[in-house]
């Protein structure tokens, strides 16, 4: 009889490519991961389940047709595991959420804390990456869900509207903008700007305001590109630059930094939960899904600023 825990661990190497990067996700040593990957194979006949191909472990013929059954397996032992909680009053399991860098981290785990409360036994994995490593793992299944600023128009994904968050224009303290009841757009011209780098959403949110405006990024002085809201805001406060930065990465005394009142419509982002929309998806990432959109957590973001 196939062992669940080494079908996990193979299934690890299969969507993370190699067993050092199977071991971090599943906090285990890597031998400790070849070890049971080598026992699995014995459990199946004695053949190689994986062969090398550059740096990537690659499926051999078996181990592709282990791979269907494997994930059925693994599904059902799941939730096998989840019925029985479900009996004792407690939903257990984990669940892996990415996240995009650039503001989602300042206020998920305001809404942990929401679904943590409900279901104590669920244990959540984070990991930050791009939008394109988020949609790519949730489509090998290495993600259950993902939180993005972007809606990507993709079939097969199921999109919740969490909120949209307003970017503030940020300068030092005793900053002279900050002196002014309305600052135009065309000023910002006139001093040095802090921004994600290119291609992040948020810088794309940023271009698509100023464009609104009548100004175009490339005519504007970029001195400092950084992805993390936290780097934006230390340039701020600094005051190397001026940066748009989202309300939740905002400090809750505005001592070092002030707030710009730019004229026009206020830029802002909106933030999605998505994952595969599928016919029968894991009884714990539904429950996560329903904890992280409910009354409770849109309460949570309406006080962290954000809009639902």
């Amino acid at each position: 009889m196939l062992n669940t825990v080494y079908l996990q661990t193979f299934l690890a190497v299969v969507e993370t490519g190699s067993f050092s990067a199977a071991a971090r996700r599943l906090h285990m040593s890597q031998p400790a991961v070849s070890q049971q990957i080598r026992a699995l194979e014995e459990q199946v006949g004695g053949v190689r389940l994986f062969r090398r191909s550059g740096q990537q472990m690659v499926l051999t013929l078996a181990g592709e047709q282990l791979l269907s059954s494997a994930r059925e397996l693994v599904a059902m032992a799941e939730r096998a595991v989840q019925t029985v909680s479900a009996l004792r009053g407690q939903i257990g399991g984990r669940v892996t959420v990415g996240c995009l860098a650039g503001g989602a981290e300042a206020f998920l785990p305001h809404l942990l804390a929401i679904a943590q409360r409900h279901y104590p036994a669920v244990v959540v994995d984070i990991d930050i990456a791009t939008t394109e490593r988020l949609l790519e793992g949730l489509s090998e299944r290495r993600f259950d869900l993902v939180l993005l600023s972007d809606a990507p128009r993709r079939r097969g994904l199921e999109l919740r509207l969490l909120g949209g968050e307003r970017l503030a224009l940020t300068a030092a303290a005793g900053h002279p903008l900050l002196q002014q009841d309305q600052v135009p757009a065309g000023i910002l011209r006139d001093y040095p700007l802090a921004l994600p780098r290119i291609g992040h959403p948020l810088r794309r949110v940023i271009e698509d305001g100023l464009r609104r405006r009548g100004l175009n990024i490339n005519d504007m002085r970029v001195i400092f590109e950084a992805d993390s809201p936290s780097l934006l805001r230390s340039a701020v406060e600094a005051g190397l630059a001026l940066a748009f930065l989202p309300v939740s990465v905002l400090p809750l005394r505005l001592d070092q930094i002030g707030i710009v009142t730019l004229a026009g419509q206020p830029l802002a982002q909106e933030w999605h939960l998505i994952r595969l929309r599928e016919r029968s998806p894991s009884r714990v990432v539904d429950l996560l899904t329903e904890a992280l959109s409910s009354d409770e957590a849109r309460l949570t973001l309406l006080k962290l600023g954000l809009t639902t």
